[in-house]
């Protein structure tokens, strides 16, 4: 008859599971963010930019990377806060959505606010 004392060992017995070797830290919204003092959540509003960005979806908007050429953007364009594609040369700013049916905005450096550059986007999937 087996011991009435139960001895709980914390070793390792038996075949490892090949798990194991897969398995991840779990995702954390956090971990998306590299520059928390410049980071913004914003809801995407419009149309401009499907099938890339569906109206309502979450945008992490990071203001400290640098806009360069094709990235999303938020920018401030004649009051206004817009999500789009931006292509800059010496002094003229074009500011393209990701739906055709827009048109194409074409301004001067100094008419175009970059506010940041969208970083993530999340969206519900319905």
């Amino acid at each position: 008859m087996p011991s009435q004392d139960a001895h709980i060992s914390r070793e390792p017995r038996g075949f490892p599971s090949p798990a194991a070797d897969y398995k991840e830290n779990r995702l954390k919204l956090d971990d998306l963010i590299v520059h928390p003092s410049a980071t913004y959540f914003v809801r995407n509003k419009g149309l401009a930019m499907e099938p890339t960005f569906h109206a309502g979806d979450i945008l992490i908007v990071d203001r400290a990377i640098v806009a360069l050429d094709g990235r999303a953007v938020v920018v401030i364009y004649r009051e206004q806060f817009l999500v789009r594609r931006i292509t800059t040369t010496d002094d003229q700013v074009t500011l393209k959505a990701d739906n055709p049916a827009f048109v194409d905005i074409v301004a001067s450096s100094e008419q175009v606010d970059v506010w940041g550059v969208v970083a993530y986007a999340i969206h519900q999937v319905k």
